[in-house]
């Protein structure tokens, strides 16, 4: 068997089997592995509010029939009180299990593209200091396969980014654990709605999925982990029980499977690319999940480095080509990887005085009749020491017919 490719990817989860979609598109012979089977369930954001890369995949429409809810509002709760809004954009949230699957399979479609499940990277093969293949095992068997680039779309703990020497910038440790679990029997709203809870310094959230099923999770203090993973169920529902509301409306729900749970992700960028290899996903960018940005920031990348592939076809040198790809994949996600930064960095428990003039001025339409004339100049001026917060508060408003005086 010949065992010569284009491009092999690592990782066929949604930034490597996107891009195997994408490459495969173009002719390009790519070889797809993965260490694990399909389907199957992996860590995730699942927020998915930009569903224009899935409509350009192919895979919109059928994962939207699968019977995923479009989700265009957002409600957010401080102690007993809480404001609704909505999206510029619908947000769909489906399990990795699904959309993952999806998308090996319009790879697979493709003449060009070869999936290997099962398939684990063991060390990069090169030639005069340049990548050109890698050594594989499938399900104990070694073997060799060469190519002219191997992208590394093997998460944060990348193997290609490590065996590359590909360096971290930007680097800030794990900042807040995160523990999740999808419940069925959820008492539900009367549409759905993204629920973000603001309480004691947490995150809490739920996100509708499909009819019957959500996705609610936790992002708690470090020093939480620990005890709360001694018994996660148990202590997962307690402190869900304790946002407004939540108890009465987990009275008939059950956990599907476990409550899944990490000491918290890293926050980083890495150099993308050298010789032979090229790095995305969170393999090339990693942030704490709070911000739900994760999935779309994949997929984002996966569409910036087929474009570079095509610049090469065309007669862009690679180093130029990938230079590119990499400034423009920090130029687009740097905004929100500092947001998410500062969002976490600021999270902290209300104080009383803080807590009951809130709830006082949710309840009293005269406190807002005073307050929206004046409401972006006190945010504005509030955030004056992190104007990009205020930045992309007005961007999202244009969404809604804001324009500046």
């Amino acid at each position: 068997m010949n065992h010569t490719y284009d491009v092999i990817i690592t990782g066929a989860r949604a930034a490597g089997a996107s891009l195997a979609v994408l490459l495969g598109r173009m002719g390009k012979r790519v070889l797809l592995v993965d260490k694990a089977d399909f389907p199957s369930d992996t860590l995730s954001t699942h927020f998915m509010s930009h569903t224009r890369f899935l409509e350009e995949l192919g895979i919109l429409q059928p994962l939207e029939e699968t019977g995923l809810r479009k989700v265009t509002r957002m409600r957010t709760y401080i102690g007993q009180s809480f404001m609704e809004g909505p999206r510029p954009a619908y947000t769909i949230i489906p399990k990795r299990d699904v959309l993952d699957a999806m998308l090996i399979e319009q790879a697979e479609a493709l003449d060009t593209v070869t999936f290997m499940p099962r398939t684990s990277a063991r060390g990069l093969m090169k030639e005069g200091g340049r990548v050109i293949g890698l050594h594989l095992e499938t399900e104990g068997r070694a073997w060799t396969a060469y190519s002219e680039w191997v992208a590394g779309a093997d998460g944060k703990n990348s193997n290609i980014a490590a065996w590359a020497g590909a360096q971290k910038y930007r680097e800030t440790k794990p900042l807040r654990p995160v523990l999740y679990g999808y419940y069925t029997g959820v008492e539900p709203l009367r549409e759905p709605v993204t629920e973000i809870f603001l309480h004691e310094g947490r995150i809490g959230f739920v996100f509708p999925m499909e009819e019957n099923r959500d996705c609610l999770g936790i992002e708690i203090h470090p020093e939480e982990f620990a005890s709360m993973m001694k018994a996660p169920k148990d202590t997962f529902e307690q402190t869900f029980n304790q946002f407004y509301g939540m108890k009465q409306r987990l009275k008939q729900a059950s956990l599907q499977g476990k409550i899944i749970g990490t000491p918290g992700m890293p926050n980083f960028f890495r150099n993308a690319y050298g010789e032979g290899w090229v790095l995305l996903g969170d393999a090339g960018h990693s942030k704490d999940p709070s911000t739900g940005l994760g999935i779309n920031d994949a997929f984002l990348q996966s569409f910036l480095l087929a474009d570079a592939f095509q610049q090469m076809d065309e007669g862009v040198d690679w180093e130029t080509a990938l230079d590119r790809f990499q400034k423009q994949r920090d130029e687009q996600l740097l905004p929100g990887f500092q947001l998410t930064l500062d969002y976490i960095h600021s999270l902290r428990k209300w104080t009383s005085n803080e807590m009951a003039l809130f709830q006082t001025i949710a309840a009293n339409p005269m406190a807002w009749n005073k307050l929206m004339p004046h409401l972006g100049r006190h945010l504005k001026e509030d955030t004056k020491d992190f104007p990009l917060f205020y930045q992309s508060v007005e961007w999202e408003a244009s969404s809604f017919g804001f324009r500046k005086d």
